[in-house]
């Protein structure tokens, strides 16, 4: 039995030593694993910061690049601001730098070839019919109107008409003989422009706009824009050609030239469109509500109320109209356009 016993507790023992060397194997091995995985933690937590501390930067450089395009985008939205406001500041000229524009449109017309000006001036003339036509169609058929309230009437006429009209002449840079007597002069008195070229400007602006005026109104006729109700025109025509003394038409024109040519003044004075045409609007809606008289407007106005039969001839029309407010317009123009602004602001120089 002891010998057994022996035999039994013999491989125990060797057990024992085996599984004691195992157990430092295993103990060395964890340590091995636990360090490897240790020096891994170390590892990611080291590369961790070091991406961590890649986009902490880019993010600061980012950062500072976007607050310098919005820097950047700031400083150009302030200068385009500013730019804007420097735009709108210097649209509108000084007296004296209108009246310098009027001179230097005049060494323009000057040197423009005579079929070019005829070829604007019959466009003119149409386009002063145009509006012509507009005011008899609109304010001069309005009967109603005009008995119960002729001052609204009136104010109606020179609303819708003639400043649609010289808006056009304007803008398409036509020659209106009436606005070419300011511009003219002025370089004249400027001594910028000779005397002949202002005798050939005013020359041939002036057929022009008589053809371009008359074609438009046997157009108008034959187009029987005022058939159903001619009486309209008929007695536009008439109240023109044979109502006014001589003396009458001519101061009329006189008056009317002076707010036509302060229209043209305050388009010069602006580069918009829409400061053109508000400048053109008051002055002109004033002199047609007013009364005054325009020889161009009358070229359209007493030969259309003629083809419906306004008992008016020929020499009543150009003696009895044409030619007192022509000389008017001329004085209006020369005295207190050209003349005043001369002597305030060109004079000296």
């Amino acid at each position: 039995m002891t010998t057994c016993a022996t035999i039994i507790i013999a491989p125990s023992a060797a057990r024992r030593g085996t599984l004691a060397r195992s157990s430092v194997v295993n103990a060395t091995a964890k340590r091995r694993i636990t360090a490897t995985a240790a020096s891994k933690t170390l590892s990611s937590s080291s590369t961790f910061k070091r991406e961590s501390s890649f986009f902490a930067d880019h993010q600061k450089v980012a950062s500072r690049i976007g607050k310098g395009r919005d820097a950047a985008l700031t400083t150009t939205t302030k200068t385009r601001s500013r730019k804007l406001v420097t735009v709108h500041a210097s649209d509108a000229k000084t007296p004296p730098e209108t009246f310098a524009a009027a001179v230097a449109t005049s060494e323009k017309k000057a040197g423009a070839d005579t079929m070019s000006t005829f070829a604007l001036s019959f466009t003119a003339g149409a386009l002063i019919g145009f509006g012509g036509l507009l005011l008899t169609s609109v304010g001069g058929s309005s009967p109603a109107l005009a008995a119960a309230n002729p001052g609204l009437s009136n104010l109606v006429k020179g609303a819708f008409g003639l400043p649609f009209g010289l808006s056009m002449v304007i803008l398409t840079g036509a020659e209106l003989f009436t606005g070419n007597v300011f511009v003219m002069l002025s370089g004249l008195l400027s001594k910028k422009v000779t005397q002949a070229q202002v005798m050939k400007n005013w020359l041939v602006s002036y057929a022009g706009n008589f053809a371009g005026s008359v074609f438009l109104a046997y157009m108008a006729y034959m187009a029987m824009t005022s058939a159903a109700n001619p009486a309209p025109a008929i007695a536009i025509a008439t109240m023109k050609a044979t109502t006014l003394p001589f003396m009458v038409a001519f101061v009329r024109g006189v008056l009317c030239n002076w707010l036509v040519c302060l229209a043209v003044w305050g388009t010069m004075a602006t580069t918009s469109v829409a400061g053109k045409i508000l400048a053109i609007f008051w002055p002109i809606t004033a002199f047609v509500t007013m009364g005054f008289e325009h020889s161009i407007a009358n070229m359209f106005l007493i030969p259309h109320g003629m083809l419906y039969g306004a008992d008016v001839s020929v020499s009543q029309m150009l003696m009895g109209n044409i030619l007192p407010v022509t000389l008017g317009n001329i004085v209006g123009a020369a005295a207190f356009v050209a003349g005043v602004h001369y002597l305030a602001y060109g004079r000296n120089k």
